[in-house]
């Protein structure tokens, strides 16, 4: 079974925290077994450097009779506290006295040995003594000292054991402390994964994990934002896509009507022309229809080719063009002269103005007066368009470029409109950065505004 990544971190942790534990462990157990051993030799140094000094200061002393006897004597004290000795002469190595037994080794004169014989460890110490007439030999049975090791290992043990049991399980908790905010964090994105987009980390803390899970609550506002966009930019495609099938189904069933009408029926020459006369003015609003959406198309694949370009000669050619349009309507159309370049897609623009003049023309319904000019106040040119027709409601004014939005249903359809024109002049403002604003009064009339900033050249 695979493990998590806190599993094979907590089991490295530990193993290597034990490692090192264990082994401070063992080498402590070494270093006091040795120090044991060195103060053992100590001792024995110090004992035989005290025999030497007795026994010599007896030999001195013209008492004694008889070096042998004294060898014995000092054999058979010491003797009862576990230190045998060896007397021989120096020059020849005669024993004159010994109770070491013959199969521990002899070291040579200043020489110390720590041997084991037969299971048991022996330090023997050897120097020569009156003035170099002896060689006295001590040695010292110290299997004690293996006792102290097998104590000293069991108590070591026991603390290794007791102190690794217990690291472990505090490890175990201190990790377990540590990885809570990763693993809040982890829940939190499996219920993000699981659709709960409003779920959030917990940013509480100054360390790496509060730092990253506030950047982790960031991403999710982001993405949430995103899906938010996304779902709007759906429902509104499929907003338009339902208002762009109900469009064309008018039109649609209006032109099959007539022609099906045309078709079946012995029609006199006046109401043929009728009819093929609707059948054309119901094609030409499927073709209008048609270029405003290739148009709003174009602009969102394409964006836009700037260039410098003269306000005044585009208003006044867009003046020209709907000149006949306002007088068959009734209305006179009007440009007010500036002295003003623009930096934007000239066709774009006068698309747009042609949009915002048309409707400008048809909200006079008959009557009144269309105004078009541009004024720059700072940094701010402002194109507008302004008429003196219906108006419009604040309600309306929030919708107006909204695809396929119409103010007065009836009445665009039957002036040719096709609920197109605002979306497509907001679509070419926002692609030049500019701002489509609108001012109306109900029964006063509108004005819109086209407000671009003035790019430094």
């Amino acid at each position: 079974m695979k493990k998590s990544f806190f599993e094979r971190l907590y089991i490295t942790v530990l193993v290597i925290f034990l490692l090192f534990f264990n082994s401070g462990v063992l080498l402590t157990a070494m270093y006091t077994y040795n120090n044991a051993v060195t103060s053992a030799e100590d001792i024995c140094l110090s004992e035989h450097r005290y025999i030497s000094q007795a026994f010599e200061t007896d030999y001195a002393d013209k008492s004694v009779t008889g070096v042998q006897l004294l060898m014995v004597s000092y054999g058979t004290f010491y003797g009862e506290k576990n230190i045998k000795l060896r007397f021989t002469r120096s020059y020849n190595g005669t024993v004159l006295y010994s109770d070491i037994a013959d199969t521990l080794p002899a070291p040579e004169a200043g020489n110390m040995v720590n041997t084991r014989i037969d299971g048991k460890q022996y330090i023997i110490v050897s120097d020569t003594i009156c003035r170099g007439s002896y060689t006295l030999t001590c040695a010292k049975d110290v299997s004690y000292l293996d006792e102290e090791l097998f104590s000293l290992a069991a108590a070591f043990a026991g603390i290794s054991v007791t102190a690794s049991v217990l690291l472990a399980v505090i490890l175990y908790f201190v990790m377990k402390k540590l990885f809570d905010p990763l693993e809040k964090l982890r829940k939190t994105t499996k219920l993000i994964s699981g659709g709960d987009l409003n779920a959030r980390a917990n940013e509480k803390g100054d360390d790496e994990f509060a730092a990253l899970a506030k950047d982790f609550n960031v991403m999710a506002e982001r993405i949430g934002e995103q899906m938010d966009t996304l779902k709007l930019n759906a429902e509104q495609k499929q907003q338009m896509l339902d208002n762009l099938a109900h469009e064309m189904r008018t039109p649609l069933t209006s032109i099959h009507g007539y022609a099906e009408y045309v078709y079946g029926v012995e029609l006199e020459p006046a109401d043929r022309m009728q009819a093929m006369n609707n059948i054309m003015s119901e094609s030409m609003r499927l073709k209008r229809i048609s270029e405003k959406l290739l148009d709003s198309a174009f602009i969102r694949e394409n964006g836009i080719e700037k260039a410098v370009f003269n306000a005044d000669k585009m208003l006044e050619r867009t003046r020209t063009r709907f000149l006949l349009k306002a007088s068959e309507c009734g209305v006179r159309i009007d440009q007010i002269p500036c002295n003003i370049t623009l930096n934007g897609d000239e066709t774009l623009i006068e698309l747009l103005v042609s949009n915002l003049t048309e409707n400008a023309i048809r909200a006079c319904r008959g009557k009144g007066c269309v105004e078009l000019g541009a004024v720059k106040e700072g940094k701010i040119i402002s194109l507008y368009v302004k008429d003196n027709g219906i108006g419009m409601t604040k309600e309306q004014l929030s919708h107006i470029t909204e695809p396929f939005y119409r103010t007065d249903k009836g009445r665009a359809r039957r002036d040719g409109g096709t609920g197109l024109g605002l979306a497509l002049c907001k679509r070419i403002a926002d692609a030049h950065g500019a701002a489509l604003e609108f001012e109306s009064v109900l029964s006063a009339g509108t004005i819109a505004y086209v407000r671009f900033e003035e790019e430094k050249e």
